[in-house]
């Protein structure tokens, strides 16, 4: 096996570029979100709120079917997405999505039939598809000439896509990774301190070290909403097998880390940050990279 590509600046920068005068936010890509439940509203807001401060030209969201009623006063998902982004457009009419990200902040245990089969629609669709959290379950039992594919688990979440696979882990995280990469014929982004990324066709890359203030609750949801809006602005790129989705999982988790470490501010140590102070310093994070 080859060593892997270790991600830097430069390589993330190409995926980074500002609009020109040209564009408008159609030719900047649409992000649908299928993200949030009532239990975790907030997934929904974070991945948005990422998604808008990565440079997109549009993010819509679409609420959960037969969702269960919320508890202790929480909002809806949709709500709480359009009370912190009154740009999001809410709509079940998909055909101008560019890009799906799917699955961040839900349990598979509360989604109902009708939900099960509006996300296996989406999979067995045409446009690229980034699968989070709650969605991995239904993406070990594809069908073929579905959507081009990403997977974006952390370790557990990986252990539990080889269990479904009923075979054993490979101890080798990059190994694991080619592997399950070549047996769900998609990409696979696995999170931590160090993100390995493999595509189908074998490309590996490393993103990472992330600094250690990443370790914290909704980063991942911010991550997701990164990766999803550079997949739909870079859309008509990707296929099933080639290196593009891999790549851009390694810009995302790049730009995240840079955004993290901004937020965290100039000091070696360092100091805390929340999930949104990443999001909120992307734009900070993107001027860096590409300058």
């Amino acid at each position: 096996m080859n060593n892997p590509i270790r991600w830097t600046a430069q390589d993330a920068a190409k995926f980074l570029s500002p609009p020109t005068a040209n564009d408008h936010k159609y030719s900047r890509g649409i992000l649908g979100l299928r993200t949030g439940s009532p239990a975790y509203p907030g997934a929904a807001v974070l991945g948005a709120e990422a998604a808008w401060r990565t440079g997109i030209g549009m993010v819509q969201y679409v609420p959960q079917v037969d969702a269960p009623m919320t508890e202790f006063g929480l909002p809806s998902p949709a709500a709480a997405v359009l009370a912190a982004r009154p740009e999001t457009v809410v709509s079940q009419a998909t055909d101008k999505v560019s890009a799906w990200l799917i699955g961040s902040g839900t349990n598979p245990a509360d989604r109902s039939d009708a939900e099960s089969a509006a996300i296996r629609a989406i999979l067995q669709g045409s446009k690229p598809v980034i699968a989070d959290a709650g969605a991995l379950n239904l993406c070990v039992s594809r069908l073929q000439q579905e959507a081009p594919l990403a997977l974006t688990p952390h370790a557990g979440e990986f252990a539990a896509l080889w269990r479904a696979l009923g075979q054993e882990q490979p101890t080798d995280d990059i190994l694991a990774c080619v592997t399950l990469a070549h047996a769900l014929g998609c990409t696979i982004a696995l999170k931590g301190s160090v993100t390995q990324i493999a595509s189908p066709d074998g490309i590996v890359i490393s993103a990472g070290p992330a600094t250690p203030w990443l370790a914290t609750a909704g980063t991942g949801d911010v991550l997701a909403g990164i990766f999803g809006a550079l997949t739909a602005r870079h859309a008509t790129s990707i296929t099933s097998t080639g290196p593009e989705f891999a790549e851009l999982a390694a810009t995302a988790a790049f730009l995240h880390d840079t955004a993290a470490r901004i937020a965290a501010g100039p000091s070696r140590a360092g100091r805390p940050i929340t999930a949104l102070d990443v999001a909120y310093h992307l734009p900070a994070a993107i001027e860096q990279i590409t300058t």
